[in-house]
């Protein structure tokens, strides 16, 4: 699996997790969403909170941004989550799951495809179609009805295959469980080892790694970390800073391209006028307050860009909060799906972003004036 190859699937895993209907169902936002044992959610669920918990049915789609989510109860459509914490589906999923969790355990059923990014990842269940997995340290304890494509450090399967393995690994293992019923294509650091009574239907290939798969896989996880710590930042920034954080998204809807030429100015006259600065000696301390405080803007320049596209994705609802959420990961996906344009998706929001924060900054200094 080419690193091209497994970059676009992983950014488009990721415009996966927020590809929102047009029509939004139950949307429910607390420090504990439960769905008791008994209850049926009629429509799509969007359940963001510390907990998220499934004990009953929706007959649906669930949207989760959580701390923790449990399943043990039934999905009739897709499970779609960003967890930061553990991932657990116990029961059972109509459709699809894609994830990105610090871990992810499925002892249940997945009808359809499994794929998710996480540290650590164990099927113990069935899984109908697909697994794609990018993890740490990933065990395939259970059944998957056709293809395996995966990248990890460490990568076990002890259960049956319905079809092709290709995996990117360092180490690999074959239990005495394990029947794959087609080719077992692998890349690795080392020879696999194999029980001597696990089954092979097709060809068994190996080839060697040129680069270390753990420094792909920490790459990996530093890019899932970056993303979640622009979240987490523009939260925190939206709280804090609540006018100037709601009037620069404002400012993205209303001006969006004098909001890129405020921001291409704000970009460049700062660097510039960095340089008479630290060429004295009472410049110095000034300079280098400047010089940290661009470097936070161009890191959180994008949000009230991306923001703004999470809004018109949502329809405005969910607020401010659930918007920054989709468009970040929407964009961010779209960078990693679209690696040739990358820069070009991060520079456009980038520059309206940083242009709105100063509009709106200065919008509001002005009504404080007046």
């Amino acid at each position: 699996m080419t690193h091209s190859r497994s970059s676009r699937f992983f950014g488009i895993g990721l415009i996966a997790l927020v590809a929102l209907p047009l029509t939004i169902g139950s949307l429910r936002m607390s420090g504990r969403v439960i769905v008791p044992a008994g209850d049926v959610v009629t429509e799509d669920l969007y359940a963001m909170g510390g907990l998220v918990i499934i004990e009953g049915t929706v007959d649906g789609d669930v949207f989760a941004v959580a701390g923790d989510l449990k399943i043990s109860g039934t999905v009739t459509g897709d499970v779609i989550a960003l967890v930061g914490g553990p991932a657990e589906i116990s029961g059972t999923v109509g459709g699809s799951i894609r994830a990105a969790a610090v871990t992810i355990e499925v002892p249940g059923i997945v009808a359809d495809d499994l794929a998710a990014v996480a540290v650590e990842a164990t099927v113990l269940g069935s899984v109908g179609r697909d697994v794609i997995l990018v993890a740490g340290e990933a065990d395939l304890l259970g059944r998957v009805g056709r293809d395996v494509l995966l990248q990890a450090v460490r990568f076990s399967v002890d259960g049956p295959v319905g079809r092709n393995v290709e995996v990117r690994v360092d180490t690999m293992s074959l239990g005495p469980e394990a029947d794959i019923d087609g080719d077992l294509l692998y890349q690795a650091s080392d020879p696999a080892t194999v029980d001597a009574n696990a089954s092979i239907s097709g060809q068994f290939t190996r080839r060697d790694v040129l680069a270390p798969v753990w420094a792909k896989a920490v790459t990996r996880m530093v890019s899932i970390l970056s993303l979640l710590g622009l979240i987490v930042a523009g939260l925190i920034s939206a709280w804090l800073f609540r006018g100037t954080a709601a009037g620069a998204v404002a400012e993205v809807e209303r001006h969006p391209w004098r909001s890129a030429a405020i921001g291409l100015g704000a970009l460049l006259f700062v660097p510039i006028l960095l340089i008479p600065l630290f060429l004295t000696l009472v410049g110095i301390p000034v300079a280098l307050l400047l010089l940290v405080l661009w470097m936070v803007a161009v890191l959180l320049g994008p949000i009230p860009a991306v923001t703004r596209f999470g809004e018109v994705v949502l329809r405005r609802r969910g607020g401010i909060p659930a918007a920054l959420v989709v468009g970040a990961v929407v964009w961010r996906g779209a960078m990693w799906a679209l690696p040739l344009i990358a820069g070009l998706l991060y520079l456009a929001a980038l520059l309206v972003g940083l242009g709105a924060y100063v509009s709106a900054g200065w919008e509001l200094r002005r009504s404080h004036a007046a």
